[in-house]
This record gives structure tokens, sequence and C-alpha cells, in this order.
């Protein structure tokens, strides 16, 4: 689907907001970040940009109607203290331990849809990456919206080390009295359904380097602490992020199934022995036991 230019404008001017605050802050030496070393010392990339010198899978952004309902929603099941852009409105974010999720909305959201995932790198230099893809024939454009996709669509963000919620990002009130349901520690992994398994693994092996597994359907790439899942997408359903699966302390699948029923989450048959749930915009989430 084609978006004209105030459409865009509006669906990428939070990740925008957020990327060059959290760019700005690395550049003055608050964390590793792009173009400093430890310290904030300047730091001159030698040897190979590629594969990438990652601690792993961060955050997911997503495109919703209703960015501070759905941010909402996930603050009662691990962290009612919610998150938002000072400049942009309508842009929330949910911690989830180190990891986050971010909200957004455009003009015509018909369909929900994870729009991008994040990388971190260590020493990570935008321009030495950006030539190293061009090299390898992927486009990552200038300015801090701009991002690698793949042949569907899905964006993959870099940002450096350490990473977390940026500069502009401030508290957007506390939504319950309540705890968590469930104490979320990190990202454990995304899987992506793809239209073409040996094209996308590919692409995100530029990335991420050599494929820790593959069979007919599927293939896995260790993201250090993370793994990213590609698997080919069924007959009939769209290519996207099928599912993203969080590590929790403690677990009480018990405890954590009553709950989130209560909250109006749908649980899934995980078929792997995890606790699935469907969010209210039809995103699948998966809560393992850390």
């Amino acid at each position: 689907m084609s978006v004209n230019r105030r459409e865009a404008f509006t669906m990428f001017a939070g990740v925008a907001a957020a990327a060059t605050a959290l760019a700005q802050d690395q550049e003055k030496g608050k964390g590793a970040g792009p173009g400093r070393g430890k310290g904030g010392a300047p730091f001159v990339p030698t040897g190979p940009a590629l594969p990438l010198k990652t601690t792993g899978l961060e955050h997911i952004g997503v495109t919703v109607a209703n960015p501070e309902a759905s941010a909402k929603f996930y603050g009662q099941i691990f962290d009612p203290q919610l998150f938002k852009e000072r400049d942009i409105a309508n842009r929330f974010y949910c911690r989830m331990g180190t990891a986050y999720l971010a909200f957004g909305t455009n003009a015509n959201v018909t369909q929900p849809k994870i729009d991008h995932i994040c990388a971190l790198v260590e020493n990570y230099n935008a321009q030495y990456v950006s030539t190293a893809l061009g090299a390898v024939g992927i486009t990552m454009g200038t300015g801090p919206t701009s991002m690698p996709t793949d042949a569907d669509g899905m964006r993959l963000q870099l940002l450096g080390v350490p990473g977390g919620l940026a500069g502009t990002i401030i508290p957007g009130g506390r939504i319950s009295q309540d705890d968590a349901i469930v104490q979320a520690v990190a990202l454990d992994h995304i899987t992506q359904w793809v239209s073409n398994l040996d094209v996308s693994a590919k692409f995100y092996g530029n990335f991420f380097g050599k494929e820790s597994s593959r069979n007919a359907n599927r293939v896995t790439f260790d993201v250090e602490r993370t793994k990213l899942v590609l698997e080919k997408a069924p007959a009939g359903e769209a290519p996207r992020v099928h599912h993203f699966t969080l590590r929790v302390a403690g677990l009480n699948k018990k405890d954590a199934t009553a709950k989130l029923t209560a909250l109006g989450a749908k649980i899934v048959p995980p078929g792997e022995g995890f606790l699935r749930f469907q969010d209210l915009d039809g995103f699948l989430c998966e809560l393992k036991p850390a």
C-alpha cells in the first residue's frame, strides 16, 4: 500500500524523533553509540563492518490505530510506568525488561502491523555500516529514519549500544498501582514469516552472519543474546512478524493466564510449552520462563 508524503511523515515522525535524540546522546558520549568508543572517546572503525558486532535484538516498533490504548494494555502486563514522546503526539513506549515496545500510528491505519525491529551494535558507525551494506546491494539511506528494508517490507533499525529510550522520551504516567502481571527480563526471539526463505536468509545473513540452524521451512540466526527466526509464510498468509517471545522471571503460568484473560487477551496454544497470547491488536506474544 502506498502512502503520500504527509502520511509518511506522520507515520515516521515518532521514530525520527526518538532515533535523532538517541543519536545525539550517543554523539555526546553517552554510551558507545555511532562514532564513539568507550567513555565517549572518538571511535575509528577498522576491519569489516559486516556481519555486525551486535548485542542482540532490543525493541519492536508497531503501528496501531490507538497507540495509547495498546501501550496501556502492555503496561499492565510488563510495566505500569509508561513513556511517551515529548514532542510528538500519540507515540508511546512500554518497557519489557531490557527490551521495549514502541507504539505509533498514521492517518490511515487499516491493519495493525509490526513495522520494524531493532538490533544494537557495538561501536556503531552508521556511515561505515552503510558503505558496507551498499557494497552488497543493500540501501540504508541517510537520516535517523533510514533503515535497511527486507524483500517483504520489514525494516531493521540499527542503534548503538547501550540503546534504551531516547532523550526525547519522557514519563507518560503510571497507569496502575498494581504490580505488572509478569516480570520481563529481555527479548528471547522474534519469529518472522517471509515470502522467500532463501532471499530473506541472505538479507539477514549480511547483518548477523552464519545461520545457526536451517530446515526446509525455517532458518535461525543467533543474534548474541537473542534469536531471529525466519519461517516460510504458510499459503495464503502475508509475510509479517508472526510472534515475539520474552524471557520472564518466575513465570506462574496459571496466575498469568487468569490475569491475561481478565485483561482481554486471548490465550493461544503455543505448541512449545510457552504461554502465548494474542493482544488487542492481534499480535502474538510468547512468555518463556527465564
